[in-house]
């Protein structure tokens, strides 16, 4: 109904609007007339003018005014009305009107040249068609090709006037002349003939009285004269202004029909005007009824649906953002207990039947999605269990192969069969720090504690002994410090994943570097390596694991290690990133804050210089007994 209205609101709309343009195309056109006529007065008399009537001199300047007055009116009567572009082209056909005026006046042109000079202009106002091609009513139609037939037939009997007062005033025809004055004549016959075919009855007969009046009876005696002198010289004379006064005479007449043609299509434009804006009205009523009946079964219908169903897309809101996520987090908070099942969804009271069987919808939506992520929370409570469980044994039966190679070797003799013993344990507290990242990750604690603060050295060189390939690691500038005793392991095994990450990604014959600091806010320990690097993005992701904000249940287990040390660093208090190095591979920083940094320090705290790891103390997290792997250096 809305796409009906419309539809005939903008035809309707575009039907007052063509027959205004119609009416301003009359007026324009009838205007256009007006300058035809003035320079077709100015074309006649400056013919007569060349031909030698000399008594012309003054008619023809007072001529010039009138018609530049006719050519200021049209330019300001035309504005953007449909059709001012193609005038505006017409007229430029004029801009040579004043050079051509000043060669009248000295005689430097010919006769011919002005007439046709006039002529061209003239005929391009002619050809225009103004409100023409817009007219859609047939009465219109017609007048408006009435119109501009007499305008052709008008222009016709002018240059007759104008080439017969030349013609006249030299008193014979030159040559050629006597063929373009028959030309004229069968131009003029056309045109009434155009006309006659689109002009009403009452139009037909004021032509036929102009063309039967006294001066036009006068007139075309004149004009057999000229008629009958073919040889050239004219059989008689004829007083070129009498000629000129009868065919005035004629054409004005003529003019005169010319106006009562426009008024009548103006007048049959403004009816269809006020008809089509009465049409308007009422559609436009009609619409404007429709659309408060629209508005009133929108309002209706936001009553008794948009409403209900307001409610509805609260509830579905209320359930994604709230309920669900209420849901889980409960499960991760609870230990054994089952969270309650949330609140049902109810649809508004009154709502209708579908607004009822959607809300019944949703909250079966929400009674599944309750009972899959219960579901899911139990499965995976049970995994972390399992998992805890199955960690706790592999550490209990690594502790227990420990214990057995530190008795191999504190019995064994034999150089290269020690060193093999060495090798094995070293490979066996791999294992344990494998069992303690399942541990570390399903968030267990370690069992093994440190009572004792435990200077940063040794937790480097215990973390060390949990690396596969420790050699390449070389320890530069470290402020000592001691460590609390109950965080020694857990940054002991921190120190571990990134250093193995680092020698993961370097090519062997490069180290990677450790580097340790005191700051006013805590202590800021760096492990560099030298490898290939990550791309930005890349190092975005990872560090987003080190800040706890991805789930290692859905990550690629070669990022296990990034999870591990990110909760170990949630437990402790630090700060773990990974930026790029200046030069090439990767900066882990760590920034350790005072509260685990013993108040009292080891009174042989100091710099360590380059020595070897024998002659530091040792940690009883190497080995079984305390031995850590060899062969390590620290530099200043």
């Amino acid at each position: 109904m809305s796409v009906l209205l419309g539809v005939i609101v903008v035809r309707e709309v575009g039907s007052y609007r063509q027959s205004g343009e119609t009416v301003d195309a009359v007026s324009l056109a009838l205007a256009v007339q007006d300058l035809v006529q003035e320079v077709q007065r100015e074309r006649g008399l400056s013919n007569g003018l060349l031909g030698g009537d000399s008594r012309l001199e003054r008619s023809v300047a007072d001529q010039r005014i009138n018609t530049d007055r006719a050519l200021n009116a049209l330019e300001g009567a035309m504005g953007n009305t449909p059709g001012a572009a193609q005038l505006r082209s017409a007229l430029d056909r004029f801009v040579a009107l004043a050079a051509t005026r000043v060669q009248i006046d000295s005689r430097q042109t010919s006769r011919q040249t002005a007439f046709q000079f006039y002529t061209d202009g003239i005929s391009a106002l002619n050809r225009l068609t103004l409100g023409l091609d817009s007219a859609r009513d047939a009465q219109v139609r017609h007048g408006l090709r009435a119109l501009y037939a007499l305008g052709d037939t008008k222009e016709q009997t002018a240059k007759e006037r104008g080439f017969l007062n030349g013609v006249f005033a030299a008193d014979e025809f030159r040559p050629d002349e006597y063929g373009q004055f028959q030309e004229i004549r069968a131009a003029k016959t056309a045109g009434l003939a155009a006309f006659a075919r689109d002009a009403t009855g009452r139009q037909q007969r004021l032509v036929d009285a102009a063309l039967r009046s006294e001066n036009a009876t006068k007139a075309a005696e004149s004009e057999q004269i000229a008629i009958a002198s073919y040889a050239g010289p004219l059989m008689r004379s004829v007083d070129p202004v009498t000629w000129w006064a009868q065919m005035t005479a004629v054409i004005d007449e003529q003019r005169r029909v010319q106006q009562v043609i426009g008024d009548d299509v103006r007048q049959r434009s403004l009816v269809l005007r006020k008809h089509a804006a009465l049409i308007l009205g009422g559609v436009l009523l009609v619409a404007l009824i429709a659309v408060i009946a629209e508005v009133t079964m929108v309002f209706v219908s936001i009553r008794a649906i948009v409403r209900p169903l307001a409610k509805l897309a609260a509830d579905a809101d209320d359930v994604a953002d709230r309920r669900l996520p209420g849901i889980i987090a409960a499960w991760h908070a609870s230990d054994q207990s089952q969270p309650p099942p949330p609140e049902p969804v109810y649809a508004a009271p009154g709502a209708s039947t579908e607004i009822n069987a959607l809300a019944a919808a949703l909250d079966g939506v929400q009674s599944t999605a309750f009972a899959l992520a219960s579901e899911q929370a139990t499965v995976r409570r049970n995994t972390v269990e399992s998992l805890a469980n199955l960690a706790r044994r592999n550490q209990n039966l690594v502790r227990r192969q420990l214990g057995l190679i530190s008795e191999f070797e504190r019995a064994e003799l034999d150089p290269k069969g020690l060193s093999n013993l060495f090798e094995l344990d070293h490979l066996a507290t791999r294992m344990r720090r494998n069992a303690e990242n399942l541990l570390v990750l399903v968030g267990e604690a370690s069992p093994r504690r440190w009572a004792e603060p435990i200077a940063l050295t040794d937790v480097i060189r215990a973390g060390l002994s949990e690396v596969d390939d420790y050699h390449p690691v070389v320890v530069h500038r470290v402020d000592e410090v001691a460590i609390v005793g109950g965080v020694v392991t857990a940054l002991a095994h921190m120190l571990a994943e990134l250093i193995e990450n680092g020698l993961a990604y370097s090519p062997p014959d490069l180290e990677v570097e450790i580097y340790g600091r005191m700051l006013p806010t805590g202590y800021l320990l760096a492990v560099v390596d030298h490898g290939i690097g990550m791309p930005s993005d890349k190092l975005a992701e990872a560090n987003a694991r080190l800040r706890g904000e991805r789930d290692f249940v859905v990550a690629p287990s070669r990022y296990l290690g990034h999870y591990v040390v990110g909760r170990l660093a949630r437990r402790l208090g630090i700060e773990v990133e990974l930026n790029a190095s200046p030069v090439s591979g990767i900066v882990a920083r760590l920034h350790l804050p005072a509260e685990i940094i013993a108040a009292e320090r080891d009174p042989l705290a100091h710099v360590v210089d380059e020595q070897p790891v024998a002659a530091l103390p040792a940690v009883s997290g190497g080995s079984a007994d305390g031995r850590v792997p060899g062969g390590l250096s620290l530099r200043r």
